[in-house]
């Protein structure tokens, strides 16, 4: 049986009271917004922020400061839901004055975690009518260690946008990650170097200012140890200079001529032949490339490319002495010898990502699962899983997938590999189905009498015709551990009076299950 729904801890209880306090205040604040509002809009403005302020100095003196972050979550939670209330609640005959001052008065609170107490930002995981609330207030936040302010105005507004970015982060010292997608300028890369000594990763991705005069201030950078450039205007002269003046850097996002700088660099600077990168990412690739990575990259644990049988040999990652993380797109198992790869390499694999592989059958399995036995995460995307074919290892040496703990399989196969890997794998945790899967409630009986699943934590099958409410409570029985159980709307075989009576038996049990579905949400 899953684990039962415990007492929430007093800082988790603590916070909620503070939340719901904020949101009574709001309540009792917004018949006095909208009444003065009809006749007196500047008093009730500076009545609303009075009182945010007072509120704020009130958070800032009696809450801890590490618990300013989990507060600030909850708060983004919040808000949103208490304007969709505001919007339920509209009576017909109210004005759209008197629904702007509610909502106006809602948005505002959000002003009460603008302290110095605040470690991190996350704007790209805020809903949009409060994102601004922030953008407009960043100068207040001079104790933040990471900001993300996402894509801003997406590329539409950047001369806009750039006065209230640097009227933000000429105050936060402390900072040590940024990401601006779309509106990042050189401006604002001045600021950042004159304001932010600590600054190590930059994310720029997409800010098409971004050029060729970038590279010049990037390179005053010198403790850049991240930079994602990922279609901005920087050319391969641009990467040339950033590999060679940054002895820090350990990761420059996705570049496809990437292997091209590296190439330049060693064969024209003898004194270079040494990088720091641990992450290599690219859609062009050689075998010149890669043994160029085995060679001159000694750090390198992360391998994604995409893989032409006309320019780049595979065998050339067996050089790769700490290649852990290896990600292949577009390749065939046996004729492109990802099996002879593995077989040297794979005892430090952890994690594998398999994209548009072929010639997948239970032979790859098998051999997958004999030399990986470290394997924590497996990864199947639109591969060509074969119908069964005969066992070239009848008996495997070694237990199959036994370090296992993640695995996402979205491609057409048969049911048979299916079994091998969920039968296989105790100490699973997440598993990820797709709709091409066939899934039934036979193989999961079969499955869960071999394999229990006890640490499994999430699953989620987005589709079955084959899965009924039988199997549901299987899992419930068996798997102890499970705590989100999603995309049961999608099992065929389930009626939606079912899934109200399992909601009860969740509720009736106090288990702590999460069965929301996730395919219509929106982040």
């Amino acid at each position: 049986m899953p684990k039962l729904n415990q007492p929430k801890s007093l800082e988790h209880n603590a916070i909620c009271a503070l939340v719901n306090f904020l949101c009574d205040l709001g309540k009792q604040l917004m018949p006095i917004i909208i009444a003065l509002a009809k006749s007196e809009a500047q008093r009730s403005s500076d009545i609303l922020e009075h009182r945010i302020r007072f509120v704020q100095k009130y958070f800032e003196y009696n809450i801890p400061c590490f618990l300013y972050d989990p507060l600030c979550d909850r708060i983004v939670i919040e808000i949103p839901k208490m304007i969709d209330r505001i919007k339920r609640e509209l009576r017909p005959g109210s004005s759209m004055g008197e629904y702007l001052s509610q909502v106006n008065v809602a948005v505002s609170l959000t002003e009460v975690i603008l302290s110095s107490n605040l470690k991190k930002l996350d704007c790209d995981s805020m809903p949009k009518v409060i994102r601004h609330l922030f953008y407009n207030k960043l100068n207040a936040l001079t104790g933040l260690e990471y900001l993300n302010l996402g894509s801003l105005s997406g590329g539409w507004k950047t001369c806009d946008m750039e006065p209230t970015v640097l009227n933000g982060i000429v105050s936060m010292k402390y900072l040590q990650y940024f990401c601006l997608n779309y509106d990042c300028t050189n401006n604002i890369l001045l600021a950042l170097l004159d304001s932010c000594p600590k600054l190590t990763s930059i994310d720029i991705t997409s800010s098409k200012s971004i050029n060729n005069d970038s590279v010049n201030i990037l390179l005053r950078f010198k403790q850049l140890k991240c930079v994602q450039l990922y279609r901005t205007s920087i050319s391969i002269e641009g990467y040339v200079k950033l590999l060679l003046n940054l002895p820090r850097l350990e990761d420059v996002g996705r570049y496809d001529e990437i292997g091209r700088c590296l190439e330049y660099i060693v064969d024209n600077y003898p004194d270079k032949q040494i990088f720091a990168l641990k992450k290599f990412s690219s859609r062009f690739v050689t075998t010149r490339f890669l043994q160029i990575l085995a060679e001159n990259c000694p750090d390198i644990y992360y391998v994604s490319l995409f893989h032409n049988v006309l320019m780049c040999d595979l065998m050339m990652l067996v050089g790769i002495n700490n290649l852990s993380d290896l990600r292949l797109l577009s390749c065939d198992f046996f004729a492109d010898q990802v099996r002879n790869v593995i077989a040297v390499k794979g005892c430090n694999l952890t994690h594998l990502h398999l994209e548009h592989v072929d010639e997948i059958d239970m032979n790859a399995l098998m051999y997958i699962s004999q030399f990986c036995p470290d394997l924590k995460a497996l990864t199947f995307y639109n591969c060509e899983m074969l119908p069964s074919t005969s066992m070239f290892i009848k008996k495997p040496a070694i237990p199959p997938f036994m370090n296992m703990e993640r695995l996402t399989l979205i491609a057409q196969c048969d049911a048979r590999h299916l079994e091998f890997l969920l039968s296989s794998c105790f100490k699973i945790k997440y598993i990820k189905i797709g709709t091409m899967v066939p899934t039934d409630d036979l193989s999961f009986e079969r499955i869960l009498t071999r394999n229990p699943m006890v640490h499994l934590d999430e699953l989620s099958i987005s589709c079955s015709a084959g899965l009924s409410i039988a199997t549901v409570y299987k899992l419930v029985e068996s798997c102890q551990n499970l705590s989100v159980l999603n995309e049961l709307e999608g099992w065929e075989l389930i009626d939606e009076m079912e899934l109200e009576t399992f909601r009860l038996f969740i509720e009736t049990n106090n288990f702590d299950l999460n069965i929301a579905s996730k395919r219509f949400q929106v982040e």
